[in-house]
């Protein structure tokens, strides 16, 4: 389904009743790539789960330079379309930043918020010559490349051929501009100061072989937010939803329920 959201067309889904579950996928990814956890969730929860502006199918307003605080935008905006007051934010990656802009900046929408293999900023060089490489090689590679690169880099060492072609799908709906704008907002992202007062529930989900956003960027969160617990997700690297989704969903499932004196 389509709906105008602050002047663009955002492609979205909603499946089943209960407690709001909000997906926000990574950079470059689309809705698909939460398949396995709302074919699972739905049946207890209500999911809402839509593709980013200028990711899958959504569209973009050429107008406005992408910017994690736009994408929060958005997701808000949408969510007062849909009547929801309250959910809980489940953010993967470039989704978990925008999952902490929501704690800042609309404190009171969330109930609590799921951050998968993610980070609250970018070290150096991760943000510096990390950017500038990553910007480099956007300049001459196609966006099949980009998928191709993913696919080969984001997962673990035993994650079959079958599982990669799967994600290698989730990354090709993507313009080089709009994407660009994306990876920096991503790198540049640094949410370190806001930490201490970001006072929900967080669950924090790592894949066990994560080289993107590695274990060390999860245990800086938990240590420095004030309630968030830790889970390593085993055979899994930074797509564990799609690598590894049955110790996910039961990872996910297992906090979810602990929520519910406050669902």
């Amino acid at each position: 389904m389509f709906i105008k959201i602050n002047n663009i067309q955002l492609n979205y889904e909603e499946k089943g009743s209960g407690t709001p579950l909000v997906f926000i996928h990574g950079l470059g990814e689309c809705m698909q790539s939460w398949n396995y956890q709302v074919a699972c969730l739905s049946r207890k929860y209500r999911i809402i789960n839509f593709d980013l502006r200028a990711h899958g199918q959504s569209s973009n307003d050429d107008s406005e330079i992408i910017t994690i605080s736009l994408f929060a935008k958005d997701i808000i905006e949408l969510l007062n379309k849909l009547g929801i007051e309250k959910a809980v934010f489940i953010g993967h990656s470039m989704g978990g930043l925008i999952c902490q802009e929501i704690a800042v900046h609309y404190p009171e929408r969330a109930i609590a918020f799921v951050l998968s293999d993610a980070a609250g900023f970018y070290p150096p060089p991760f943000s510096t010559d990390g950017l500038r490489e990553r910007l480099a090689y956007l300049k001459t590679a196609a966006m099949e490349d980009l998928a191709e690169m993913v696919a080969e880099k984001c997962c673990a060492p035993q994650t079959s051929w079958e599982v990669r072609q799967e994600i290698k799908k989730l990354f090709l709906h993507n313009e080089p501009e709009s994407y660009k704008q994306a990876t920096i907002a991503t790198f540049k992202a640094d949410y370190r100061i806001y930490h201490k007062q970001m006072n929900f529930p967080f669950l924090l989900l790592v894949g066990e072989f994560d080289q993107t956003t590695p274990l060390a960027y999860a245990e800086y969160l938990e240590k420095n937010l004030p309630a968030a617990q830790l889970a390593v997700i085993p055979a899994a690297a930074h797509m564990s939803k799609v690598e590894n989704p049955q110790e996910y969903n039961r990872l996910l499932s297992q906090f979810l329920e602990q929520l519910s004196d406050v669902l």
